[in-house]
């Protein structure tokens, strides 16, 4: 079931703007982040804001970092993998080598080595899904948006809690896109339907694109 969430009245708008690019606070008449000088998002309505820099595009700092290991819970979970198998995998065998036990060595390569092995898979793809999501920021080309729907996503769930789902329209050369964002905190604040934006896609794959500035 999707609820649809009518644009916030201006009046109701907070009187501090989250930066979406590293979610410092700032005032809701800030342009751009008094902390990383990324571009804020600008109010709900026609006006999307000074158009996005030709890239390649110099991201505010931290982000890179952000969107990999918070913004991608897969990485995240296969470094953790790998960092607890990497103590297994290695103190186990030199335990055994030390007392002449070789069934140390047996157990730190099976359950240390799977471990880390499963742990550098997940955060091998994880990676690779970050860099998606990172790649259209640094090298999209840019073209005015529509959002077409804003609603709760009922069907993703995390400690309760469901992320709100931005959905988007734009043209390439003529023949128009769907873009999806999910948003866990300040969606509702920053986006409604009818609101303009940009959007950032990759010219060889227009599948691949964001909101500019990103939305969190």
């Amino acid at each position: 079931m999707q609820f649809n969430i009518p644009a916030p009245h201006p009046s109701a708008q907070p009187a501090f703007i989250n930066c979406p690019w590293c979610n410092s606070r700032n005032p809701n008449n800030q342009t751009n982040c008094t902390q990383c000088g990324g571009p804020l998002p600008p109010p709900v309505g026609s006006d999307p804001g000074p158009k996005p820099p030709m890239p390649p595009r110099t991201l505010p700092k931290g982000y890179r970092t952000r969107v990999i290991f918070r913004g991608t819970p897969l990485f995240l979970v296969g470094f953790i993998f790998a960092l607890v198998g990497a103590p297994f995998a290695f103190f186990f065998p030199l335990i055994g080598f030390a007392i002449g036990d070789f069934v140390f060595p047996i157990i730190g390569c099976a359950l240390g080595g799977g471990f880390v092995a499963l742990g550098l898979v997940l955060a091998y793809f994880g990676y690779r899904a970050a860099v998606g999501k990172i790649r259209p920021f640094q090298y999209g080309l840019a073209t005015p948006g529509t959002v077409v729907d804003l609603h709760l996503d009922t069907s993703i769930q995390v400690n309760g809690r469901s992320p709100y789902a931005v959905i988007y329209h734009f043209d390439v050369m003529g023949r128009p896109f769907e873009g999806k964002v999910l948003s866990w905190n300040y969606a509702a604040h920053q986006q409604a339907p009818g609101n303009v934006v940009w959007v950032l896609y990759m010219q060889d794959d227009p599948t691949q694109n964001v909101i500019y500035p990103p939305v969190v």
